[in-house]
């Protein structure tokens, strides 16, 4: 099993002979203040500071390969110890009451689920991210002094796919580490049901959310092939579920592809659904998302701005609880798996 950071770090604490404080100064260096050099640490004795530098490299698990911004959007492409890459998302909201940042983080490089217009899904599985390399993104942040008012596991991979996910949410949350609370996180999934599950038992005020894309079996199974393992009468039995013990809202993602998904017959199926949930429909909450095309999928496109609203109102009309979700970095290629691509195509 691999030794985490702070394993690593108590072994040289301990090797050196230093006061047991002094490993309390380095984790709130690290997980409070964002420090990711050793060599900053200026309330540690400079040989020890020197020992970890030496023994143990830079703080952080990531480095930085690429960034790229816009006024809204700020995405940086990591690499990995082991080479591999995964992206984070860093994005400005303007709502009437002010600025709101939230960020958007991976939890695996690249994805095997196939589903066919996601463009991590096409660079194909390289591997689990640890619960490191999950934290350290937003520790990247944190050491550059930006906010993150939330947190979403809506990047690269599918998170319920990787068993790192929950020692990372424990790093996350706990207030030992970094101490960020459970309700500023979200966790979005395809529908995988064992992971649901857990999630309602260990973590019930970390928000879920529910890609479903479809409303119809046939079709969903053809644009997202874990729908013949989890279908989604199934997944929202688990969704109910949640919903019962945390009496917490699910939202329901849902990208609109032109001339696939946005008939009218798919507002109607997917009312629906909600309505079936019964006395629980109110605590489900739809996000709809204009499909972001890129370089690397040409097969779907963006439904025209009419379509869109059309689909919004017609369910809103039947009280289901509807938002249009803000597009972010379409000029930048600020979609999951786009800048990664970007970044292949070019070293190629």
């Amino acid at each position: 099993m691999t030794e985490s950071r702070l394993e690593k770090i108590n072994k040289v604490v301990s090797d050196a002979g230093a006061p047991r404080y002094t490993m309390d100064q380095i984790t709130r260096a690290i997980y409070k203040d964002g420090v990711t050099d050793y060599m900053e640490m200026k309330n540690v004795p400079l040989s020890l500071r020197q020992k970890l530098k030496e023994e143990l490299g830079d703080v952080l698990s990531l480095k930085v390969v690429q960034e790229i911004k816009s006024d809204q959007v700020h995405k940086v492409l990591f690499e990995t110890k082991d080479g591999e890459r995964i992206e984070t998302v860093r994005m400005l909201f303007h709502p009437e009451d002010g600025v709101h940042e939230s960020l958007c983080i991976s939890s695996q490089s690249g994805c095997n689920l196939g589903c066919k217009f996601c463009a991590t899904g096409a660079i194909g599985f390289k591997k689990n991210l640890s619960a490191e390399e999950i934290s350290d993104q937003i520790l990247f942040f944190r050491s550059s002094e930006y906010k993150t008012g939330s947190i979403s596991f809506m990047g690269m991979g599918e998170p319920f796919a990787n068993p790192n996910l929950f020692d990372a949410l424990k790093l996350i949350t706990d207030p030992k580490l970094m101490g960020i609370s459970p309700r500023r996180l979200s966790v979005s999934t395809v529908g995988l049901i064992p992971g649901i599950r857990r999630l309602t038992k260990e973590f019930p005020q970390v928000n879920l959310a529910f890609s479903l894309h479809s409303p119809f079996h046939d079709q969903r199974s053809e644009l997202m092939p874990i729908t013949k393992v989890y279908p989604v009468s199934l997944v929202f039995q688990a969704l109910d579920d949640h919903v019962k013990i945390t009496n917490k809202k699910v939202f329901i993602a849902y990208v609109l592809l032109k001339g696939v998904n946005d008939s009218d017959e798919h507002a109607k199926e997917l009312i629906k659904l909600i309505k079936a949930r019964g006395k629980l429909g109110y605590l489900y909450h739809v996000n709809l998302i204009r499909y972001h095309p890129g370089p690397t999928i040409v097969e779907y496109q963006a439904p025209e701005k009419s379509k869109v609203v059309k689909f919004m109102n017609t369910l809103l009309r039947e009280k289901v609880n509807c938002t249009l979700r803000q597009s972010f970095g379409v000029n930048i290629d600020a979609a999951c798996g786009q800048l990664y691509a970007k970044y292949q195509k070019k070293i190629s």
